[in-house]
């Protein structure tokens, strides 16, 4: 029979982390009446998990021998789901109550390619992931220079901060949506093609994404779904992971902008910032008070963005779980307007 939605779920030696998101999707079909199916893809995480993913609740199940990476992972599944509507999942997510119907509601409108949840990082669900960066060649650049205090620098912030905002709360027509989670009709792959396989971690969705778009669909940013994302708890800080993102920046900066193109930002990323960065007030707490009409934007980058962001419409305190879960290094706070996203307070802080 088949389903309303197949969702697949991608697993890289984070068992646990998928069983819990297996679990939710779970809760989800049987809350919200959907007929659906869980698709679960192991990429090679080797024979000591395997007895953790026997106890994830899912109705296939394939175990390839080596990590052909997420977007392998994700053709791996595509090619045994059988539902109407495809949910390509992250393992370290938790769905919200609502999230898959208001996801397969968007996802089923002819004009929309891909619809993507609101991403919440932590459990409470204030503090929002960015819904989508994708800065283009001339924005990388200046990014690589720039220190966030600057005329263009304030510019550049402010229509990122605009357009995260709207996504976050009204949703609508994206230019990029974050590859986290995905919903998207069978047809769209069948016109699109599916994910390259020359990315074997990170830029596989924007790529997808570029063609999604030239097949003259939309991309759907979805704030009635909402997600809990563990951000960066199922990659595995390792070197391979390194190389496998270095491999994936490369194609897709070769690809997009040329073999001119790439080797100008990389030679812009190993120069890095050309001016020091100005002195910022330091956070002695991870908070700031209430104040009306603005949120704040929480970045490791000099730049401010892209940022986790919340409104201070009341008081704001990082929560632990998010704290823990933090690089180390350096992390700007950007007070800016939640009308034109202008920013005008900026702070700093160190994460051990």
């Amino acid at each position: 029979m088949t389903a309303d939605l197949s969702a697949i779920i991608v697993n890289f030696r984070s068992a646990g982390k998928a069983a819990a998101c297996a679990a939710t999707l779970r809760e989800g079909f049987e809350r919200e009446g959907i007929a659906g199916e869980i698709v679960l893809v192991d990429c090679g995480s080797g024979a000591g998990e395997r007895a953790e993913l026997a106890r994830v609740s899912a109705d296939v199940r394939v175990l390839l021998p080596e990590n052909r990476g997420y977007s392998g992972g994700l053709n791996a599944g595509l090619a045994r789901a059988n539902g109407r509507c495809l949910l390509l999942s992250n393992a370290d997510v938790e769905y919200r109550p609502g999230a898959l119907t208001a996801l397969l509601e968007a996802a089923s409108e002819k004009r929309t390619g891909a619809a993507a949840p609101r991403l919440e990082w932590d459990a409470a669900g204030r503090l929002l992931l960015p819904p989508g960066f994708d800065p283009g060649f001339l924005t990388e650049i200046a990014l690589r220079r720039g220190t966030g205090s600057g005329a263009r620098d304030a510019r550049r912030f402010a229509a990122f901060a605009r357009d995260s905002v709207r996504l976050w709360t009204a949703g609508g027509a994206a230019r990029h949506l974050a590859g986290t989670v995905l919903a998207s009709r069978r047809d769209v792959f069948d016109r699109a093609g599916r994910f390259d396989e020359r990315f074997p971690f990170e830029y596989e969705e924007t790529e997808w994404e570029d063609r999604v778009r030239r097949c003259g669909l939309e991309l759907r940013a979805v704030p009635a779904a909402r997600v809990r994302h563990l951000w960066g708890s199922s990659a595995v800080p390792d070197p391979e992971t390194t190389r496998r993102r270095e491999v994936s920046r490369r194609v897709f900066r070769e690809d997009r902008y040329g073999t001119v193109g790439r080797r100008i930002l990389e030679r812009a990323e190993r120069r890095g910032v050309q001016k020091p960065l100005p002195p910022l007030p330091r956070l002695e707490e991870p908070e700031l008070p209430a104040r009306a009409g603005t949120w704040v934007g929480i970045s490791p980058h000099a730049s401010g963005f892209p940022f986790a962001g919340t409104h201070l419409s009341t008081p704001f305190r990082l929560p632990d779980e998010v704290r823990a879960a933090m690089p180390r290094g350096p992390w700007f706070w950007t007070v800016f307007s939640s009308d034109n996203g202008h920013p005008f307070e900026r702070y700093t802080r160190e994460e051990a």
